[in-house]
């Protein structure tokens, strides 16, 4: 029909298309999404996603199946079919309004109907934070894919992932690496890792942290670094046994849903096979690229030697 609109965009490899009666401007989608708009096509099939006015309090929802305590929730359908309802909340800012939408979402994360109703002036669509990443995060189970709380680099054909809890210093070393001859940063935040026949590879996403870095752009994983505030610089290697504690948390992994819930563990602990693990105690200086761009030589060298 005359008024229906469409907006195409890939992220990680996965084609998502947003429809709805609305102006894509309306709802400032191209602003946050930039680079990684385009036609929507990828290596999976697309999810699609109904965008429309309403309230989302008046979504039916059954049963609540996860709270984190945070701004979202997950309850059973209340349509009765396979599948859950996801309710997203913001606190009021300088609005007197909270900003809130409802996801009507299917197993597969593919089939999503979003009901928002626009409640201030200059108002964008929670697709552009919370409602989107959270389908991003989900979906991307359904190929191989997790995706991090963490910065990603591009350390000229090296992916390096620094996993970290807020204020570790994953932005702080997104920006350090930059300033390096043949560096791209990805993400500062939020980076997804996918496990492809040939290994893990990282991408960026469009929602960046501190320093705002986003950029749509992958490259091979070649290690993971969980990084910590030190005194000291040091960095160490780590078991997968003991890796996989320690990701956990600084992975989004779905809790309301055992199914998806086996499946990223599953994706985790394949992931932890192929790629080495890093314990990295650092201060905030660029003495920490030589410590690791040594330690990642050595490890290749070991490779090699087995191999032979």
């Amino acid at each position: 029909m005359a008024d229906h609109h469409t907006l195409a965009f890939t992220v990680a490899g996965l084609p998502f298309r947003v429809e709805s009666p609305s102006d894509m401007d309306a709802l400032g989608l191209r602003a946050r999404f930039g680079t990684f708009l385009g036609d929507g096509t990828g290596d999976v099939a697309p999810v699609r996603s109904r965008w429309r006015e309403g309230d989302p309090a008046e979504v039916a929802r059954g049963a609540l199946v996860h709270d984190p305590g945070s701004i979202w929730q997950a309850y059973e359908r209340g349509d009765g079919q396979p599948g859950h309802v996801i309710h997203v909340a913001y606190p009021a800012g300088e609005s007197s309004a909270t900003a809130a939408a409802a996801m009507v979402v299917n197993l597969t994360w593919d089939d999503i109907e979003i009901v928002e109703r626009p409640n201030r002036e200059n108002w964008q669509s929670l697709l552009n934070i919370g409602v989107g990443e959270i389908i991003l995060r989900a979906r991307v189970l359904f190929a191989d894919g997790l995706v991090f709380h963490s910065s990603g680099l591009d350390d000229n054909g090296r992916g390096l992932l620094f996993v970290g809890h807020a204020g570790a210093g994953k932005s702080t070393q997104a920006l350090l690496w930059s300033a390096e001859p043949g560096v791209i940063a990805l993400n500062d935040d939020r980076v997804a890792v996918r496990l492809h026949g040939d290994g893990p590879v990282m991408y960026g996403t469009p929602w960046g942290g501190t320093a705002d870095i986003a950029r749509n752009h992958h490259v091979p994983l070649s290690a993971i670094i969980l990084i910590e505030q030190a005194p000291e610089n040091a960095l160490e290697p780590v078991r997968p046994a003991q890796a996989a504690a320690l990701l956990a948390p600084r992975t989004f992994l779905p809790y309301w849903d055992a199914a998806l819930l086996e499946r990223a563990l599953g994706h985790l602990g394949r992931l932890l096979a192929v790629a080495p693990v890093y314990r990295l105690r650092c201060r905030p200086e660029p003495a920490v690229i030589p410590l690791v761009r040594s330690a990642l030589r050595e490890s290749l060298r070991e490779s090699l030697r087995e191999s032979l």
